[in-house]
């Protein structure tokens, strides 16, 4: 365990600000879904099942535009990129409470597109100003940042709207989007390593070795024409990932106003070879850990769910906060040991031990033991996270990291969005107990099948 780690890190300037204005502009829209919700349901007095539907609507069109926002990134670098979000939050955000349902429904679909996109963009910035052990302790720190977000924000939202006003609150949310927005701009944080000159440490990784490594923990052991003692080769270029997530054996130079992959002109083979070419970063283990971000989103709102639904019947859901304080705090906790760690953790390992541990959940009963119970789930929540996208900033090389990332995003929010329903219908269907080995249960079926998928491309790749 290393946790002076965590003050290098934040001796870095670009670094503090970077965490520290994603923490600022993730709050607008962690609020934004129990803002709308209120708004639906309470101030126009239409019920939580259309208010369901409007919060569906948002996530939708943040599962859609998460990508294409960070495919822009990618293209035009991130001040062009962020200039629709910004005039769109400011927009639509402030239109919405004043719409008919019908075209309330449609635009916050679009403001979901339109979002900024401030997820992808900090762990891509933070990809690129960390190298190393340091990136998995940047991504550990993000993680437990976010899970404080999302602990705050809601609760933040309500009290808006509750005692004030879910008209200003939704506005509030625009507004506070754009001016993150100009600030993202103003402040501009790297996206690319040609937009930093940072000295290198004499124990630093180099970006090669970094990958490799990754690669490594991602399948337990290195394919045998990866050589990790290779003496350092400093190229100057950007290296080549494989379609199965290898390193080329040969680094080509990509200068720094290279067209995409894609882009117009890159076509081979019509529209086939465009989408070959579109989604060449996708590699087995991206799709890896694509899997355990949708797992994971499925798995927390699920257990989110059925603990608020076991507390209510119980006549204790007023205490629901005890246990999610203990969840989030046992989460935070193991971030900052994880992030201390001086080894890295397979995404699919920590994801199949925190579906694992969130099965006991399922037999026990009233808020303490089910808070002292959460304590073992949460502590593989944010690491399950940081391993998540510390590796897909590794094997994703940086023209295409800004889309993975988006990618990223989108698959937990679709989890997130199917996590609730279907564990809804289990619950009412059986019991309050039921969510909880239904979220765990789909979440290792997840992570087996991505296990399956794993070893017949390595047992394919080992007959060729």
């Amino acid at each position: 365990m290393d946790f002076a780690a965590y003050g290098r890190l934040l001796q870095d300037a670009r670094l503090r600000r970077l965490l520290g204005v994603g923490f600022i502009a993730r709050f607008p829209h962690s609020a934004a879904g129990v803002i709308l919700t209120l708004h639906v349901a309470v101030t126009l007095g239409m019920g939580y099942g259309m208010a369901g539907l409007a919060a569906a609507a948002m996530t939708l069109g943040i599962a859609v535009g998460a990508p294409w926002r960070g495919r822009q990134v990618d293209k035009h670098g991130l001040r062009r990129a962020l200039i629709p979000s910004v005039i769109a939050e400011g927009l639509i955000w402030t239109a919405v409470p004043h719409l008919p349902f019908p075209w309330m429904l449609l635009a916050v679909f679009f403001g979901g597109v339109f979002s900024l996109p401030i997820f992808s963009v900090v762990r891509q910035s933070l990809g690129v100003l960390t190298r190393g052990p340091d990136r998995q302790t940047a991504f550990a720190l993000d993680s437990i940042i976010t899970e404080t977000i999302f602990m705050m924000g809601p609760a933040l939202g309500a009290v808006v709207a509750t005692s004030w006003s879910s008209v200003w609150g939704l506005m509030i949310v625009g507004w506070s989007g754009a001016v993150a927005g100009l600030y993202l701009m103003w402040f501009n944080p790297p996206t690319r390593s040609s937009q930093i000159m940072a000295p290198s440490r004499p124990d630093d990784y180099t970006e090669e070795e970094d990958q490799q490594r990754a690669v490594q923990s991602a399948v337990h052991g290195a394919p045998a024409h990866l050589d990790l003692t290779a003496p350092e080769v400093h190229t100057g270029t950007l290296p080549r990932i494989n379609p199965d997530g290898t390193l080329s054996d040969a680094h080509q130079q990509i200068p720094d106003d290279a067209a995409p992959a894609g882009a117009p002109g890159t076509s081979r083979g019509g529209w086939v070879g465009r989408m070959r070419t579109q989604f060449s970063w996708v590699s087995a283990q991206a799709l890896a850990v694509l899997v355990v971000s949708m797992a994971a989103g499925i798995l927390m709102v699920g257990t989110e769910v059925s603990l608020v639904a076991e507390l209510e019947a119980a006549g204790m859901a007023g205490q629901v906060g005890i246990v999610y304080a203990f969840w989030c705090g046992a989460s935070a906790i193991g971030g900052l040991l994880y992030g201390a760690m001086n080894t890295k953790v397979s995404p699919l390992v920590l994801m199949t031990l925190f579906a694992l541990c969130a099965l006991p959940l399922a037999f026990v009963d009233g808020v303490w033991p089910l808070a002292l119970v959460s304590i073992v789930s949460g502590l593989f929540t944010a690491p399950t996270l940081a391993a998540a996208s510390s590796m897909l900033s590794h094997i994703v090389p940086e023209e295409r990291r800004g889309e993975a990332m988006g990618y990223y995003g989108s698959a937990m929010t679709a989890g997130a969005a199917m996590g609730a329903p279907i564990a809804g219908v289990f619950i009412d269907l059986i019991s309050p107990e039921a969510g909880y080995i239904f979220a765990a249960g789909v979440a290792l079926l997840m992570v087996a099948a991505a296990y399956v998928v794993r070893a017949f491309r390595r047992r394919g790749r080992a007959r060729a």
